[in-house]
């Protein structure tokens, strides 16, 4: 089995093997997407505006949490994938049980962190007097949740950057389907609201945990994790951190960028943010097919960049690029000729649904190039070109997205800021292609 996956990544046909590896992949972060369309569908099933935005509100949360433990997953499966490439094995072994411990450590301070503000983390993320308390219930629950969720999300990654993408998706798909089941139970039948859906989503993931430690344990992982291997290692550590930082700066700086989308939003009524909030979790349908695509090529990338084989690692990025770029038309289409009922069947009431169309118009348009910038932002950080990958981490939201969403808000009001996006994935399509394209040339040049 083990073999049959280095083959994968190194002589499958270049087609076939991102399909191999990503297809899996997609699978699974379309069982998240449900696992995320669930929490706003039952939320919105209470008919009450407030705890639907309050669930939009809460987001950066989640998503800052999955920023940290992408220091360690986006890091070591980096240079795992690599070392695999390099034929090095016992390389990898180790840099899967540092990035373990590592991973613990960061979870632990980050929850001690977090609640030690919580009540101002509540109030800078856009809460209103009337969200305050749903959200203060959510991310209570989300915050001693951080270690299983962090550890979930990066232990995914790391199966991956071993072609075990397979494995991967079923610990996915056991936390969405844990996930459909108690929400309903908490939020209803418990009555606990949307504290009821953050518990089922802290529940989930620890479902998938257990499966992706058991799967370790188990010997069905071409990695070993254990804690004779672990040491401050140096280069291991440099190789994680290195990538791993600028790599989570994309993701740290998306959860800013939502806390800024929230603020603005809230400028306009809770029924703006709870329409941003429904739009969002929509488009999220085309954002982890593209996600998905990504992880899946990633540990291709790595692979045969490691094993200096350019020419196969231009194939997989430009067979890549197409396919997110045609199935990103065929989704932004439908999103735009259905956005109606796409919407409606998130929320009854008519304000939310009105602007939720609006927010929802305005974001298919990334969908065609969204996927292609991913795609050359991730095969940088599979590379292990930390100064390239930091910039393009930094671009994306902090220097591009939160920078349009002010000026556009300034300028245009309501109107401007949610064009913000398409925006933004127009202009890191071009800058990073370029980057990537410039790297491929330097290095086929020195080799």
């Amino acid at each position: 089995m083990n073999q049959d996956r280095i083959k994968i990544l190194a002589e499958t046909p270049v087609r076939k093997a991102i399909l191999v590896m990503s297809l899996p992949v997609v699978m699974g972060m379309m069982v998240q997407v449900f696992y995320n369309l669930a929490d706003t569908f039952f939320i919105g099933r209470l008919g009450d505006t407030n705890q639907l935005a309050a669930a939009n509100i809460s987001l950066p949360v989640f998503i800052f949490s999955m920023a940290m433990a992408g220091i360690i997953g986006t890091g070591a499966a980096s240079y795992i994938s690599r070392a695999l490439g390099e034929k090095n094995n016992k390389e990898a072994d180790k840099t899967l049980t540092i990035g373990m411990i590592y991973l613990i450590i960061i979870s632990i301070v980050a929850t001690a962190f977090t609640l030690l503000f919580l009540d101002k983390l509540v109030s800078i993320l856009g809460a209103s007097k009337e969200t305050f308390p749903f959200a203060h219930a959510y991310v209570l629950v989300l915050v001693w949740g951080i270690l299983p969720i962090m550890s979930n999300f990066a232990l995914g990654q790391l199966l991956r950057a071993e072609g075990d993408a397979m494995g991967s998706m079923f610990g996915m798909l056991i936390g969405t389907v844990t996930n459909i089941l108690l929400d309903p139970l908490f939020i209803f039948i418990f009555s606990l609201g949307v504290g009821g859906a953050a518990l089922a989503t802290v529940l989930a993931n620890i479902a998938s945990l257990l499966f992706y430690i058991l799967r370790y344990r188990r010997g069905k992982t071409l990695l070993h994790f254990s804690l004779k291997e672990f040491s401050f290692d140096k280069k291991i550590s440099k190789e994680i951190f290195t990538i791993g930082i600028p790599a989570s700066l994309g993701q740290g700086l998306m959860s800013v960028a939502l806390i800024v989308m929230n603020n603005i939003a809230a400028s306009y009524g809770d029924s703006v943010v709870a329409g941003l909030g429904v739009a969002s979790r929509i488009i999220t349908i085309g954002t982890f097919i593209f996600m998905g695509i990504g992880a899946g090529s990633q540990p291709l990338v790595g692979y045969n960049y490691g094993a200096r084989n350019f020419s196969r690692v231009k194939s997989i990025i430009l067979n890549g690029i197409g396919l997110t770029t045609a199935i990103g038309l065929v989704l932004g289409i439908l999103m735009w000729i259905f956005a109606y009922p796409f919407i409606s069947t998130f929320t009854s009431v008519d304000k939310v649904i009105s602007y939720g169309i609006t927010v929802l118009r305005a974001l298919v348009l990334s969908l065609p190039i969204m996927g292609g910038q991913m795609l050359c932002t991730i095969s940088v950080q599979a590379m292990g070109k930390v100064l390239p990958s930091l910039f393009l981490s930094i671009s994306r939201q902090g220097l591009l997205f939160i920078p349009l969403l002010l000026l556009l808000n300034l300028l245009f009001g309501f109107n401007g800021f949610i064009y913000a996006q398409p925006i933004t994935d127009a202009i890191m399509l071009i800058l990073s292609f370029s980057i990537l394209q410039r790297i491929l040339k330097k290095e086929e040049i020195n080799h």
